[in-house]
């Protein structure tokens, strides 16, 4: 390691800041909250200043060239000016001084370096590469920050609030630091709480020897089509907390692969023949856990409020008035579409799209005649089966038998398998290809602009469709 981290208390620092550069503007905005002095010296510092919209007591501003005086009473030194000739002459001078000096972008004639960083609230996590790798420095914050509830900021400052009370009430320090480490876990659930609140919840909690907004929440997830990628950062973060996952086939395991290590995993998908524990059970399940005082993560494929139950969850939930929170997540056919670039309406093709599924209690639809037709883009779940009912049913209510199909099995995964066709073949391409589910149909002339697709190899399938 070649750097020395080290946290400067900023109350105790002032810091020269020489040019009115941008990047001189950056690093003022970066101090400007901390509490530290600020000496920003250059023609035009005023200006500058104005225009980046930086004004606070501790900023003093000296709209002229820098003078060795700037240097006394210093404790920190940032560079950030075209002037090559001033930057040589303060980086000797203060280092004559023994003065630690950045200049910014050069690491070879910098002292110190300043790190990335993002706060939330008391808590500041600083990076560095030491400019070996900034970009990998700069996508690791990224990744960290968008993973960090906002909530953990007025958390931990609640918590170091309530410190010592919460020792009193549980002096046992390994019970304690197990508190501790399930109070950060469940960060998210104090969102949007004022910080009053915020404290009285954890000394609740500790003197309930529990940790939560309540005594046990069910959050209603969507996992995505597949694609870990794909999965929102709020169900990332929710996975990361749960107690209990119940989840389903369609979920992948790339998903499942993100939940906390110690949770309960429990499947509750249907197969072929088999049902499982059935709706019931499901409910069941997320009550009983839930009244435990468990937080619980009903994991569902692609999004939780299309085609996956959940106005009956809900309603179980509601019934024993335990705290629900649904988070969504892309739908198959989003997935698929951004994946094989169909756009789901299209000036051209299309000016409406419909989702149904495929699975038929009766064996037809209500209103084939409406489902799809020039000028419409139907996207049909769990369609498999049914295609050769679906291909009969569009064309004897009036679609064109040439209205072009894709047929996409496991969207957005790694072993994903696309297939394209038109209405009147589509039972003949799943068949020929063994399409197995999950898989998505999408029906309408937007699959012309897939981007496996060029116009000969439209017009083979327009062709071989009408001959």
């Amino acid at each position: 390691m070649a750097n020395i981290p080290v946290f400067l208390t900023a109350d105790k620092q002032h810091i020269l800041i020489v040019g009115a550069a941008p990047a001189a503007m950056a690093k003022v905005g970066l101090f400007l909250e901390t509490g530290a002095r600020i000496s920003l010296v250059a023609p035009g510092a005023i200006l500058a200043a104005e225009e980046a919209g930086l004004f606070a007591e501790n900023l003093l501003l000296h709209d002229r060239p820098f003078s060795e005086d700037d240097l006394s009473g210093k404790t920190l030194v940032y560079i950030a000016s075209d002037d090559e000739l001033t930057e040589e002459r303060v980086v000797r001078l203060a280092q004559a001084r023994k003065l630690p000096v950045n200049v910014v972008d050069k690491p070879l004639k910098s002292t110190f370096i300043t790190p990335a960083q993002f706060v939330r609230g008391p808590l500041q996590v600083a990076f560095s590469s030491g400019g070996v790798a900034p970009v990998f420095v700069r996508r690791l914050r990224s990744h960290l920050e968008r993973m960090t509830p906002p909530s953990l900021g007025v958390l931990a400052e609640a918590a170091g609030r309530v410190r010592s009370k919460i020792k009193d009430i549980i002096p046992d320090s390994t019970r304690r630091r197990l508190f501790w480490d399930r109070l950060y876990d469940n960060a998210g659930s104090y969102a949007d709480l004022p910080i009053e609140a915020v404290e009285n919840h954890i000394l609740v909690a500790a003197k309930n020897h529990r940790v939560g907004a309540t005594s046990g929440q069910v959050q209603l997830v969507g996992a995505g089509p597949g694609d870990p990628d794909l999965l929102t950062i709020k169900a990332h973060r929710a996975l990361q907390q749960a107690d209990v996952i119940i989840y389903d086939r369609l979920v992948s395991r790339d998903v499942i692969t993100l939940a906390r290590r110690d949770a309960e995993l429990v499947f509750v998908g249907k197969k072929e023949g088999n049902h499982g524990i059935g709706q019931d059970g499901i409910n069941d399940l997320m009550i009983t856990a839930a009244l435990a005082g468990k937080r619980v993560v009903r994991l569902k494929g692609g999004d939780p409020l299309l085609f996956a139950r959940a106005g009956e969850e809900l309603a179980a939930l509601r019934a024993h008035d335990i705290h629900t929170e649904i988070i969504p997540g892309i739908s198959a056919y989003q997935g698929i579409a951004a994946r094989a670039q169909i756009p789901m309406t299209d000036r051209e093709y299309s000016s409406s799209l419909t989702l149904v599924t495929g699975h038929l209690k009766d064996g037809a639809f209500k209103d084939w005649a409406r489902l799809s037709g020039e000028g419409q883009t139907l996207a049909v779940y769990m369609g498999v089966k049914s295609a050769p009912k679906i291909s009969v049913g569009l064309m004897e209510h009036g679609v064109n038998g040439e209205t072009p199909v894709a047929v996409v099995e496991n969207g957005t995964r790694a072993n994903e398998r696309r297939f394209y066709g038109t209405l009147e073949t589509l039972p003949t391409l799943v068949a020929e290809n063994a399409v197995q589910s999950p898989a998505l149909l999408l029906i309408g002339d937007v699959v012309k602009n897939a981007i496996d697709l060029n116009k000969p190899q439209i017009e083979h399938l327009l062709h071989a469709a009408g001959a």
